[in-house]
């Protein structure tokens, strides 16, 4: 078991999706302050099993940590606006939306600068063993980090603006009016074909303009982001893909392209 917490000034943050493992340590002062990796997954074994291989043999997660985030990358969340938000409640705000599981833990970020709440679930087996190993860790929904962090963007500029996330084979739409979020929702999408059909038709939806509003597109390593910037301006005046080098260049990670745009944003959050 990891000797988890004591008063250096290393964070470790750990990020869980659904086919793989990353992780990332932080220290201060150091002249490469960062150091990431992705972990080896045996795909004849569960991701739990995976973990706790990971656990057990790891480097990075035999040492101690002044503080240790997991981030969960997975579509199975939703948002509550925090006048309702109680937090007696959150497993039936989720089973409103997801079908009740034995085997899921259900967890919450409250999102004060956006006013909501989001409530997402993880694989209970997962939790645990992280809970094991890190007792004081703080579980994050990749949804949350993103939406404060482009809740903040969104404040550039005039007209509304939406942010298509791709990642880990899927898709994440986020839609904002001056800070204020419109929409965010995961959808499967391998092919750009597809990720073209759910953008243009949540854009329709949310009746945003074709001059005026503002598409931005940022991908993980070896997404065809490229290819989807293409297609889009032939419907869109304002399409960009998203510069990591000039969204990170004055905080921690300097847009280091290896960590994952959602790692990314915990990372310089501030959660």
């Amino acid at each position: 078991m990891a000797e988890n917490m004591n008063n250096n000034n290393k964070s470790l943050s750990i990020r869980v999706c659904s086919n793989g493992l990353s992780f990332c340590t932080y220290a201060p002062g150091q002249e490469e302050p960062f150091e990431y990796k992705v972990a080896d997954i045996n795909h004849t074994i569960s991701l739990a099993a995976n973990l706790k291989q990971a656990l057990l043999n790891e480097p990075m997660l035999q040492q101690s940590y002044q503080r240790v985030n997991v981030l969960i990358a997975s579509p199975s969340f939703t948002t509550v606006p925090v006048a309702a938000f109680q937090k007696e409640d959150i497993e039936s705000f989720y089973n409103l939306v997801f079908p009740k599981e034995k085997s899921k833990h259900v967890s919450y970020n409250v999102l004060r600068r956006s006013g909501i709440a989001i409530v997402f679930g993880l694989e209970r087996s997962i939790y645990q063993l992280l809970l094991d190993d890190f007792p004081r860790a703080r579980f994050y929904a990749a949804a949350s980090t993103l939406i404060e962090f482009f809740s903040e963007k969104s404040l550039i500029g005039n007209g509304k603006k939406m942010y298509a996330y791709l990642h880990d084979k899927e898709m994440t739409i986020y839609a904002f009016e001056q800070g204020r979020m419109l929409f965010v929702n995961t959808f499967a999408a391998k092919a750009v074909a597809d990720m073209q059909y759910y953008i243009l038709h949540v854009w329709k939806e949310l009746g945003l303009d074709q001059i005026d509003d503002s598409l931005f597109i940022v991908g993980d390593q070896q997404q065809p982001a490229a290819e989807l910037e293409e297609k889009l301006k032939y419907f869109l005046q304002h399409v960009d893909i998203i510069d990591r080098s000039e969204d990170f260049k004055d905080r921690l990670t300097k847009g280091n392209c290896l960590i994952p745009y959602d790692l990314q944003t915990l990372l310089v959050c501030g959660f």
